[in-house]
């Protein structure tokens, strides 16, 4: 009976000893460094962006005054981003963007005319590409956007050119006119781009290289600045 206790005390023991061993050698990864190949943090990301951005007029231009709140646009696109690290990596994104520009009425504008209208407002709608290298600030992230720094270069197509105005008659009619496919706006357009994000929100603005007026109006050239807000969805 004490030889059949000593030998159970023994086995007990040693398998203690082992089950102590296998849960020392059990190796746990930090949540931080848990990365999928797809994601937001994952080597590649793929999503959606939405967005609304406003122009800002950045010098005074008395024959083409624009209004700064009502010269707006939207934007809708999407990313595929290639990360390099845990802090740096590259992308590009295929948009379509929208720019109203809406101008001001007084007796000093001279764009197209110098009629006193209700309304008046030239629009472009755009079809472009970018390219950004994107730095990370917070590289143990887990798989997050995390916060981030967008800086990159665009050239867009301008898929439709118009212009639109709004009056009324003294009858209290309303007449509207639109005239599209305009001559004096470019086809092209190219510039730079940079935005800031915080995970799926950001903020963003582009500044525009290029002229899109030529003649006769070259002088009432719209702004090239545009920030906005957007997000996006994956």
């Amino acid at each position: 009976m004490r030889k059949s206790f000593v030998l159970f005390f023994c086995v007990v023991l040693l398998s203690g000893a082992q089950s102590q061993v296998v849960v020392m050698d059990e190796t746990v990864t930090p949540l931080d460094t848990v990365r999928p190949d797809l994601g937001p943090n994952g080597k590649r990301m793929f999503n959606t962006v939405m967005g609304f951005h406003l122009v800002i007029p950045t010098e005074v231009n008395d024959r083409a005054p624009v209004s700064l709140g009502a010269s707006n646009g939207f934007r809708i696109g999407y990313v595929w981003k290639y990360r390099l690290n845990n802090v740096f990596s590259l992308g590009y994104m295929v948009d379509f963007n929208t720019f109203n520009f809406r101008y001001k009425q007084n007796t000093i504008k001279d764009f197209p005319d110098t009629i006193i209208h209700q309304s008046q407002s030239v629009g472009i709608n755009t079809l472009g590409a970018a390219v950004f290298f994107r730095i990370n600030f917070d590289a143990k992230r887990g798989n997050i956007m995390g916060h981030y720094l967008d800086l990159g270069a665009y050239a867009d197509l301008n898929i439709s050119r118009y212009y639109r105005t709004k009056d009324e008659n003294d009858l209290d009619e309303i007449i509207r006119t639109r005239v599209s496919r305009l001559s004096f706006i470019e086809k092209y357009q190219y510039g730079v781009y940079a935005a800031i994000g915080l995970n799926r929100f950001v903020l963003y603005g582009r500044y525009r290289f290029s002229d899109v007026f030529n003649s006769p109006y070259m002088s009432a050239e719209p702004p090239r600045l545009n920030v906005g807000i957007g997000f996006s969805i994956f």
